[in-house]
């Protein structure tokens, strides 16, 4: 461990930030900017094993080529008195793992994060793994550790929790997917068991799909506050992974709608093919079950902070599933099992986001809703107006008639009063 005032590439170190398995990270002053970076040097036992020298040099190549608000940015790399370092963007605040761990301290139990704000910090960091999976990147180490949380104005007020920003980090493990050398040696897995996918465990091809497994573990730790499979032995955490279903969070925390089981199962499953097509999938299909069980705008929508539209996302919004053929015009508030997995919007897209009316804008039908649907419309919409409308243009010719024939009375009894007027006269 290096010491506060040490030196290292030029970086004065200040303090230790913590470690992990493949070395320790440090805030430390950049050399000629006014600002203090993250550095991360690798542990000397570790640093001994050519392979981890190569995974962990490669972590700056892979990383420094993603430029996304959801993923820590990589600055610089070296080798310095013999240790290899990388300097990263420091983010001032926590991880995921470290606010669990003080949440269940202040409760005294074992609970999670609300439901609420863990589905907004599991929807921004599947914006950031689907924009490395478009570049070919996969994490493979998908846990709370490795999500940070920032300050909001110095501070970690749970009250400010929905203006946090949430970034992913330490793409030590991360591999690209078309990489064809393994750097992971025979039988050994470095992703962390407890999110680990089964095709990690059985060391088998891996794809995007395995870092949506993580995130889905990821997500049920930090709503229910535990793990997915628990077990007394490695041997037992595995099983569970391999051949266990995903038990019921809804069963775990009370004010988890049932409808969040099957997203959470799906995003899980033991077959990568059963899984979503990506992340964003996931976790829209996850934001859905929450307003659905909960009510119209009961749950509040994750606002997209990887864009610069200042379209908000509107409240209470569902997915709308393709109507069949013949029925363009009918709407549902209940999605079709189609709309949500594994046939929705593919990587970065989503129709949750984005097709909330602007501010200063008047909301408008959906495309291919009609105000009015013609046939189909419901006869309570339409006016009085309009009701007796097919009335007058039948009628027309009766009418016409009636007042002819008015109109003769009225001359009848004119002459008729004229007549009697001037016999009176005549007689005085």
């Amino acid at each position: 461990m290096l010491q506060p005032g040490s030196w290292i590439a030029g970086y004065r170190v200040e303090r230790a930030l913590g470690s992990g398995g493949m070395g320790a990270v440090y805030l430390a002053k950049h050399p000629e900017l006014p600002r203090s970076d993250a550095i991360k040097v690798l542990g000397e036992q570790v640093g001994e094993d050519e392979q981890f020298r190569k995974r962990f040099l490669r972590e700056a190549e892979v990383a420094a080529g993603l430029d996304h608000p959801n993923i820590v940015t990589i600055y610089n790399r070296g080798r310095s008195d013999g240790m290899l370092w990388i300097s990263m963007q420091y983010v001032a605040g926590t991880d995921c793992a470290q606010e669990l761990h003080r949440t269940q301290e202040k409760a005294g139990s074992q609970v999670g994060l609300p439901p609420e704000r863990v589905v907004r910090i599991a929807s921004e960091i599947a914006r950031g793994l689907d924009y490395a999976h478009r570049k070919q990147l996969l994490h493979r180490d998908i846990k709370p550790a490795n999500i940070l949380l920032s300050e909001v104005d110095g501070s970690l007020d749970p009250s400010l929790a929905d203006e946090q920003r949430v970034l992913l980090t330490d793409f030590g493990v991360a591999k690209a997917a078309n990489e064809t050398e393994s750097l992971t040696v025979v039988g050994t897995v470095l992703a962390t068991l407890s999110y680990a996918s089964p095709e990690q465990l059985k060391g088998q091809q891996v794809d995007p799909r395995t870092d949506q497994y993580s995130l889905a573990a990821t997500t049920f730790h930090l709503i229910a506050g535990r793990v997915p499979f628990k077990g007394d032995s490695t041997a037992d955490v595995i099983t569970g992974h391999l051949s266990k279903p995903v038990p019921k969070l809804s069963e775990l925390v009370p004010a988890v709608p049932p409808a969040v089981d099957s997203v959470i199962a799906k995003a899980m499953a033991k077959e990568a093919d059963d899984r979503f097509a990506n992340c964003r999938q996931f976790t829209d299909a996850l934001q859905s079950a929450f307003r659905q069980s909960g009510g119209q705008g009961s749950f509040q929508g994750v606002p997209d902070r990887s864009s610069n539209s200042s379209r908000p996302v509107q409240q209470g919004a569902t997915r709308y599933s393709t109507p069949p053929p013949g029925q363009a015009g009918s709407r549902s508030n209940t999605p079709a099992p189609s709309s949500q997995y594994g046939q929705g919007p593919q990587y970065g897209r989503s129709s949750l986001y984005g097709q909330g009316p602007q501010y200063g804008q008047a909301s408008r039908p959906a495309q291919g809703v009609s105000s009015h649907s013609g046939p189909q419309q419901n006869a309570a919409q339409i006016s009085p107006q309009h009701q007796s409308a097919p009335h007058r243009a039948g009628g027309k010719d009766d009418q016409s008639g009636s007042n002819a024939v008015m109109i003769a009375l009225f001359i009848g009894l004119v002459v008729i009063a004229v007549a009697i007027l001037v016999a009176i006269l005549l007689v005085a």
